[in-house]
C-alpha cells in the first residue's frame, strides 16, 4: 500500500525574490503543509508523537530544483511515504505546477525520534511501530 497525500499551495508575492522565483527556503514549508497534511489523513499528526512521549525532528533532507515558480502558480505538493525499517520516517516529495504539470522540485526527507527530554531514541517507538504495522510501511 502506498501512502500519499496532496496539498495546493498558491504561491504568494511574498514568497518570490528579486528575480521573482519562489526563493528555495519557502519549499521547505510547502514541504511542512504537505507532512502535516499526510499526518491528519494517515493518524500520524505531530501532537500524536508528542503525547506518544516522542520528538520526530529533521534529520536530513535533498532537494533537486527542476524547475522555476512564480507568484500566483498553484503548486500541486504530493508527499509519499517510503517504506523503512527501525525509527525513522521517511518521505518523497514532487512539487509541479497545477496549470501544465511540470515538475518543479522532487525531494526526500528523513526525520529520526528523540524522547521529549531530547535524547535520541534509535529503537523504534511502540506507537509507530503499530503505525508501520497497520500501513505496511516495513520493508
Amino acid at each position: 500500500m502506498t501512502l500519499s497525500e496532496t496539498v495546493r499551495v498558491q504561491v504568494r508575492f511574498s514568497e518570490v525574490d528579486s528575480i521573482k522565483m519562489v526563493w528555495h527556503g519557502h519549499y521547505i514549508k510547502y514541504m511542512e503543509d504537505a507532512r502535516e497534511a499526510f499526518g491528519r489523513r494517515y493518524g500520524l499528526e505531530y501532537m500524536y508523537i508528542y503525547r506518544s512521549g516522542y520528538l520526530a525532528p529533521m534529520f536530513d533532507i535533498k532537494m533537486r530544483y527542476h524547475n522555476t515558480a512564480t507568484v500566483d502558480d498553484i503548486l500541486l505538493v504530493t508527499i509519499t511515504c517510503r517504506k523503512s525499517r527501525g525509527a525513522k520516517l521517511i518521505f518523497d516529495y514532487e512539487i509541479r505546477k497545477e496549470s501544465d504539470q511540470s515538475l518543479v522540485l522532487t525531494a526526500e526527507s528523513t526525520q529520526l525520534f528523540t524522547t521529549l527530554q531530547g535524547e535520541f531514541e534509535p529503537s523504534c517507538p511502540p506507537f509507530l511501530e503499530e503505525w508501520k504495522k497497520k500501513y505496511a510501511i516495513d520493508k
